[in-house]
């Protein structure tokens, strides 16, 4: 391995440890955030303040094309309105690590919304993952039902209609995001976002008391902005176009365990059993839907390997 190629490595793996690591703060910050601000006004705050910083960061003076900003408006509403909306008040009503566990999930949800709307073909393996998936994440929702209270029982069904939202917008734009710029669809999207949750929280706005919120609350606020928001999106953009799928994978799993502890840490939160188990299901259900990926992979390079090259056919290269 070239020491040029050694360092674009390490500088993704960096890159991702990195979003990791935001992401799993995000669930203790956001917890500490919406003890003073409500979580609609925590929402429309973040995703706003993430447009007016994006906009000033990503700069490209080439415009989108009519047929990709009707297309980018849809992902602002899957992947930034709704989501947005769904998990904040969804964690406001159920703890750090259910919440954590249920958005792991969001793989699996994706490649089931692929394989109903025929991106992606059914296999065994991919079934049986989720199958296994589905099966954590309704032991999570029921054991909330069965063993918590009615507003944590509401707050974990938020989180799953929150990762099926997630994975909606994964699937519809992934056959667009190639083409486009990462960086300048994302910031388009919080634009978009940010105008389209206006209305929604726009109760909550009005009715906020604002002069009852702490210094500390606005810096968490802030924190949240510029870490788990802007931060961890452009270096995750960028690492997505280094990395293979088998190291975002690995590095999705170190988000529940991380945002579990610091939960336990942080918040008192007590690590439950159900949950455990819920997450081994869904981490086994994420490895079972990959193994066909990861096959496709290696048949196609090993066929490419062994296939004779023939210079007559072969196309011309671009330098």
């Amino acid at each position: 391995m070239s020491p040029r190629l050694y360092d674009l490595k390490l500088r993704t793996h960096l890159a991702l440890l990195t979003v990791a690591l935001l992401f799993s703060a995000n669930y203790i910050l956001a917890k500490f955030g919406m003890r003073e601000f409500s979580p609609l006004s925590f929402a429309w705050l973040r995703i706003a303040a993430g447009a007016i910083v994006m906009a000033v960061v990503v700069r490209d003076a080439e415009p989108l094309a009519r047929e990709d900003s009707g297309r980018v408006f849809v992902y602002a509403v899957l992947g930034v309105a709704v989501n947005a909306t769904l998990f904040l008040v969804g964690l406001s009503m159920t703890s750090v690590q259910v919440a954590a566990v249920l958005i792991t999930a969001i793989p699996v949800f994706t490649l089931a919304l692929a394989i109903l709307l025929r991106y992606e073909p059914p296999t065994l393996t991919r079934i049986a993952g989720i199958a296994l998936a589905a099966a954590g994440a309704l032991l999570v929702v029921g054991g909330e039902s069965l063993h918590g209270s009615r507003t944590s029982f509401i707050g974990s069904l938020l989180i799953v209609l929150n990762c099926f939202s997630y994975a909606l917008y994964l699937v519809i734009s992934k056959p667009h995001m190639a083409r486009l710029s990462a960086r300048r669809v994302v910031a388009r999207m919080f634009l978009v976002g940010s105008i389209l949750l206006l209305p929604v929280a726009g109760y909550s706005l009005v009715h906020e008391r604002w002069s009852a919120i702490s210094p500390r609350a606005w810096i968490v606020l802030a924190i949240v902005v510029a870490g788990p928001t802007v931060v961890a999106y452009l270096l995750q953009a960028w690492a997505l176009r280094h990395a293979d799928s088998s190291s975002v994978a690995a590095y999705t799993y170190v988000q529940p365990v991380l945002a579990s502890f610091l939960g336990a840490i942080f918040l008192g939160e007590h690590i439950r059993l159900i949950v455990v188990l819920a997450a081994v299901l869904i981490f086994m259900g994420v490895w079972l839907a990959g193994l066909t990926g990861v096959a496709r992979l290696r048949s196609r390079a090993v066929t490419q390997q062994n296939q004779p090259r023939n210079c007559a056919t072969e196309e011309p290269s671009n330098r």
